[in-house]
């Protein structure tokens, strides 16, 4: 796949187009220059020389001519590089399919050559290109959470940052793996948090009585510290939902999860062999933006 990091790398021509430049320099950031012909669009990779803005091109490779060109007339948030791949993916899948038809019904053209490049065109009439799209390419983060309270916070919060596009340099996308601590709810049941709403007795808000039993603690090793150091004669059975232990928090992917303690915020850790960044309970947007960009950059290290 080849799909420039910025479009300021890509330089845009017009055949036969007078010039008063007749010496053809080019600016020093051109690493591709897609020429605009009546047949559509050519694509070039360039080399050039010399030191300055304008520089003496040397050598041109053509690496996709306007038959193997598509161009997307929908313009684009071009910035967002997981929405072009996908898009050019499904775009060529469509021409080439269409272009088999076409080639199987008729016997007196030459057959058509597979579409392998889409130009795509942003909101500011810049352009892009991506050429033999590669889906595999796109880093698949899971999003480890639990509800209820519902939305789940951290997922919901990524949701509505993937939607704003504060990840789309980044080249991910998001799945959710969220557990539902609703199984455990009972009149039994203790959980750390009245926020949640479910039934049950909560640290926060509830007295418990030491001399009844089957007393069930759904938290973790903050919730088991602050029971015992409250209740110290309670029996209770405990599900540990820490999680960077719980296997019901176990990723099967990279990931980014939530946990109560301080020490462990901002921190790539590795789980079930998938590599992944932790953020506090309680961290806002700015915090696990940051954490996802930190995680994107480690994995892209691997």
């Amino acid at each position: 796949m080849i799909f420039p990091e910025e479009y300021k790398t890509i330089g845009w021509t017009e055949a036969n187009r007078e010039t008063p430049d007749s010496r053809k320099k080019i600016y020093f950031l051109s690493k591709y220059v897609l020429e605009k012909t009546d047949a559509g669009f050519n694509l070039y990779e360039i080399e050039h020389e010399g030191s300055g803005f304008l520089r003496n091109p040397v050598n041109s490779v053509l690496i996709a001519d306007s038959e193997e060109i598509i161009f997307c007339p929908e313009e684009l948030n071009i910035k967002n590089r997981t929405f072009l791949i996908e898009a050019a993916d499904q775009l060529l899948r469509e021409e080439n399919k269409r272009r088999q038809n076409i080639n199987s019904n008729s016997k007196s053209k030459p057959a058509k050559k597979s579409a392998t490049t889409v130009v795509f065109k942003g909101f500011d009439k810049h352009l892009t290109f991506v050429k033999d799209p590669d889906v595999s390419e796109i880093l698949e983060i899971e999003v480890i959470d639990v509800f209820p309270p519902s939305p789940p916070w951290l997922s919901n919060c990524i949701k509505r940052m993937n939607v704003a596009n504060l990840f789309g340099d980044l080249q991910i996308k998001f799945t959710d793996k969220l557990v539902d601590l609703s199984i455990h709810q009972s009149d039994k049941t203790i959980y750390p948090c009245h926020s949640s709403g479910l039934k049950g007795k909560f640290l926060d808000s509830d007295k418990l009585d030491e001399k009844e039993d089957a007393w069930l603690l759904v938290g973790c090793d903050t919730s088991k510290k602050i029971i015992e150091t409250l209740y110290p004669n309670l029996k209770y059975d405990f599900i540990d939902m820490c999680p960077m232990r719980s296997k019901l928090t176990k990723p099967d992917k990279p990931f980014i999860m939530r946990c109560c303690k301080s020490e462990n915020s901002s921190n790539i850790v590795e789980i079930n062999g998938q590599t992944g960044v932790i953020v506090h309970w309680g961290a806002g947007e700015w915090q696990i933006a940051e954490s996802v960009r930190k995680l994107a950059i480690e994995l892209r290290k691997e």
